[in-house]
């Protein structure tokens, strides 16, 4: 049987980015059009298919049961079609036409070198986006993003999403490196203040999760979004902050004028990983997870082990 002569993937793609967003006004700003003409494309499609997908009665718009079976095909035969078109240029030894990749600012410095220069030729044209993970989420669920580098764990139980480990690292504490005596993280300690790091970026709510688990009250001087601000302030005396490996080396010359240790305890670690939709890139963001992982373990990490050689036990590796 043929398919009706108005089958349309696009709109297919409209109705998926409306339920994914949560709404046709939503999907209507994303998209750069009327919330109208998110309306019409999504009507037509419910005559082509002859049944409701949105039950209207609900506020916000509910999935009927046709609904939901499309959201759910409709996702598979997306990623076919892009993983097709991927796969005849693959094929044919011919590049992506474009690639969309976004990590941290620290990941982004770190890494962006070793992608172009080992991966470069996989794309014709690579957008590479540094900037606040959860952000960078909201882009990939809009499918701005394709690939993303992250150690946020809000897409891990889509059953559209595919994970490469890179590599895990424990949390650590840093103070400033004249600050001698002993940090008691479960007291409110007037000499030496908490900075925090931001609560919109993944790590900061990982770090606040692990703060409220440990009922710490600790008195805040300052919120911030990059590891480099985080790491000055410390360096300054004006305050103490719990951050990551790869932070700390956004800002290597700072290192000396801060002291590091290990939590003294409620450890706790995070996993920074290559996130993809299912089937739709190949073995390229595998790729990018088994390069990254190199550069970071025999280029990028060493240094930091040979200033503080304890530190290697906090970084293990997966890639």
């Amino acid at each position: 049987m043929k398919p009706t002569q108005e089958f349309d993937l696009h709109a297919i793609e409209v109705f998926i980015m409306t339920v994914e967003l949560g709404g046709m006004s939503q999907c209507a700003l994303h998209l750069q059009i009327t919330q109208s003409a998110v309306s019409q494309t999504i009507a037509r499609l419910e005559a082509n298919i002859g049944t409701p997908l949105f039950d209207r009665s609900m506020r916000p718009l509910g999935l009927t049961t046709s609904g939901r079976s499309l959201f759910e095909r409709g996702k598979r035969l997306l990623a076919l079609a892009r993983s097709t078109y991927d796969d005849i240029r693959v094929g044919a030894n011919l590049p992506l036409a474009s690639l969309t990749l976004a990590m941290s600012f620290s990941l982004a410095y770190q890494l962006t070198a070793t992608i172009m220069s080992n991966l470069g030729d996989r794309a014709e044209r690579w957008n590479i986006r540094s900037g606040i993970s959860q952000e960078h989420q909201g882009e990939f669920m809009a499918r701005d993003i394709d690939v993303l580098m992250t150690g946020s764990y809000n897409l891990e139980h889509r059953d559209n999403v595919e994970l490469h480990p890179v590599f895990e690292e424990g949390f650590v504490i840093v103070t400033p490196a004249n600050y001698r005596k002993p940090l008691q993280i479960d007291v409110d300690n007037h000499e030496l203040p908490f900075i925090r790091f931001s609560h919109l970026t993944g790590m900061g709510q990982q770090i606040e999760r692990q703060i409220v688990r440990l009922k710490l009250n600790l008195r805040q001087v300052v919120e911030v979004e990059s590891s480099h601000q985080q790491l000055a302030l410390v360096a300054a005396g004006l305050g103490w902050t719990i951050t990551s490996p790869i932070c700390l080396l956004a800002a290597p010359e700072l290192l000396r004028k801060t002291r590091i240790e290990p939590m003294p305890r409620g450890r706790f670690s995070r996993t920074v990983q290559v996130v993809s939709r299912v089937g739709e890139l190949g073995t390229l963001p595998q790729d990018i997870a088994k390069v990254c992982a190199n550069e970071l373990r025999e280029v990028t990490f060493p240094p930091l082990f040979e200033h503080i050689p304890w530190m290697k036990e906090q970084v293990s590796w997966h890639a």
